[in-house]
């Protein structure tokens, strides 16, 4: 899955609005090698791109991911993270203190629940679609490893594309799809009359609550059957994420929906019958963190403000 990429350079630049210079540096050696020399080699691309407020948070599980990798006892063993985060030119101090650290591993746990739902719902329908909403640089795929049965879409701005393009290819059964999920036209690239496994990760809270409204009414209208998960923070966590959100990004106030009681999500799609609710430091998988990681979960989940701060929800429609 992953491209010829030796290393890719993002070169931030300070002005009104934040421009991204990609350099991206091919080994010329494993070109030819896998290219062959009758083919025209091209040695170096330059691009420019635009990652803006939500586009460029999609380092931040990136960087859980790989940090989770290198540690002891890996959740998630995502060496694809580690990989692109090797080959990234890009500052992740800001995620790397104590804290951050522990909330990177909370990430890996989040991807782990969606990996395991994802293969569930493919265990039980051997021709499923798996559309993967504001997909980023995640490889679910790669550790999904879906039959060739399965048609898989992932679906994130054209400028996020571009860049994931540089790191997986597209195939007979795996499709990337550039356009806003909020946009009504990118839902025809894909077959309507088969189980569809829909994963929001990280990307509603994003959005305002009529817009969700609208996605959600969308998706169980063009599907004729399937499921959706996705996570949700309460009041609480989205004024603190957006104080964070702008330390480090700069993004100001993206974080928009918040859900303190879960029948408020019940209301907005009839269609959607609830499944599961997973707090994300009450999953099964915070067992794989080291003692301490758990021991700070096990006294925040003391507190209904802290345990809602994120769950993962899963419906049926």
């Amino acid at each position: 899955m992953h491209s010829l990429c030796s290393r890719v350079t993002l070169n931030t630049h300070t002005n009104s609005e934040m421009r991204v210079d990609l350099v991206i540096t091919w080994d010329t050696r494993t070109q030819r090698e896998i290219l062959g020399d009758t083919l025209k080699l091209k040695i170096m691309t330059t691009a420019n791109i635009q990652l803006t407020d939500e586009k460029e948070t999609l380092f931040i599980p990136l960087s859980g991911k790989a940090l989770d990798y290198r540690s002891k006892n890996s959740v998630l063993n995502d060496r694809t993270a580690n990989d692109i985060v090797e080959k990234v030119d890009y500052d992740f101090a800001t995620q790397e203190g104590f804290g951050a650290r522990i909330g990177a591993r909370t990430l890996a746990v989040r991807a782990k629940q969606y990996d395991e739902w994802t293969k569930d719902f493919i265990t039980k329908n051997k021709n499923a679609v798996v559309v993967h909403l504001g997909c980023g640089l995640d490889a679910r795929i790669t550790r999904v490893q879906p039959p060739s049965t399965v048609a898989w879409f992932d679906i994130d701005y054209p400028e996020v594309i571009s860049l994931r393009k540089e790191f997986y290819s597209e195939t007979n059964e795996y499709s990337m799809i550039e356009s806003s999920i909020t946009a009504s036209d990118w839902l025809e690239i894909i077959p309507a009359d088969r189980p569809a496994f829909i994963i929001a990760e990280g990307v509603l809270e994003y959005l305002s609550e009529a817009e969700v409204k609208t996605l959600l009414n969308r998706l169980t209208t063009y599907f004729s059957h399937g499921q959706i998960a996705f996570d949700v923070m309460n009041s609480f966590v989205i004024g603190l994420g957006n104080k964070n959100l702008k330390d480090t990004t700069g993004a100001v106030d993206i974080l928009k929906w918040a859900v303190d009681d879960l029948t408020e999500i019940d209301k907005l799609n009839p269609k959607l019958k609830r499944m599961e609710v997973v707090s994300r430091i009450k999953s099964v998988f915070i067992d794989k963190l080291p003692y301490g990681h758990r021991l700070i979960f096990g006294l925040l989940s003391l507190s209904s403000k802290h345990k809602n701060a994120m769950r993962l929800v899963r419906f049926e429609f």
